[in-house]
């Protein structure tokens, strides 16, 4: 695995549209996730939202990448958006025992709450964490804005995570809702962004421009704070996208290249087949 110190990869990864730029040309869909862990040790594995892998599934997806590759699956929508976190256990234990058999290649597990999912609700955010498997990773992504206000309700869930060692999931939006892709921006939030870190594991989804070199002045800082924590003996996961993840790979790329300026050890990731776009920033 070429990556060292920290965690990089995509929103899934088995786009058609990049055979013959992150995948050689002809490559097969039952070879994506193998080709995939060739370069990237980790993916976002938002499909678990919708429904679960069966069994058989999990176990292909687990002997098709190394030990060190890490899968990141997010929560069942009935647990945290239909359930909002109340009377889920029976949810959370079969969503559990189902991704349970990647063993070592299972990451950090992330709760996605709706914005309805205020601070009247963290009870029951605090009651559900304690009931969690103390097993496996956990990060939670919040999208109320009183809990980017800069006030007690911000103060009160930053210390819940802190204190558990459970980590916030940063959405960095920014640069994604300077662009002209308005459908893609109406999905996505655009909150204040804070680079902080609850547990050992900082967690972020960078959506950027559609042109990544207009996005520099919102990437280039991650670059360098993820060469902090991983000098703080942390292991940042960093997820990149794209507004249709068509260019993710190489928005990935483009940024690690940042990451190794501020902390080479990271390591050189191969070139990609074929003839993928300009991956310069500048």
């Amino acid at each position: 695995m070429p990556i060292r110190g920290y965690y990089l990869g995509c929103p899934g990864w088995g786009l058609k549209s990049w055979v013959g730029r992150l995948f050689p040309a002809g490559t097969r869909q039952t070879d994506f996730l193998a080709r995939y862990a060739e370069v990237f040790n980790t993916v976002e594995g938002n499909t678990t939202f919708y429904a679960l892998p069966t069994a058989d599934i999990v176990a292909r997806w687990r002997d098709q990448v190394p030990s060190s590759f890490r899968f990141c699956f997010k929560f069942p929508r009935t647990v945290t958006h239909d359930k909002l976190l109340i009377d889920a256990d029976a949810e959370v234990a079969e969503f559990i025992a189902r991704v349970e058999p990647l063993a070592e290649r299972l990451g950090t597990l992330f709760l996605q709450l709706p914005p309805r999912f205020g601070p009247e609700l963290l009870p029951r955010l605090r009651t559900f964490l304690d009931a969690l498997p103390r097993a496996h990773a956990y990060a939670v992504e919040l999208r109320h804005d009183l809990f980017f206000a800069s006030g007690i309700e911000e103060t009160e869930v930053v210390d819940l995570l802190r204190e558990r060692a459970i980590d916030l999931v940063i959405m960095d939006a920014r640069g994604l809702h300077r662009g002209n892709t308005i459908d893609v921006r109406a999905r996505k939030p655009n909150l204040p962004v804070i680079m902080r870190a609850t547990g050992p594991r900082p967690f972020v989804r960078c959506v950027p421009h559609e042109e990544l070199a207009a996005s520099r002045d919102v990437v280039e800082p991650w670059a360098r704070q993820v060469a902090t924590w991983i000098d703080a003996g942390k292991q940042p996961y960093f997820f990149m996208h794209a507004p249709d993840d068509t260019f993710a790979p190489e928005n990935a790329y483009a940024f690690h290249d940042m990451v190794r300026a501020h902390a080479p050890s990271v390591g050189e990731l191969p070139p990609l087949p074929g003839a993928p776009r300009q991956l310069g920033l500048f």
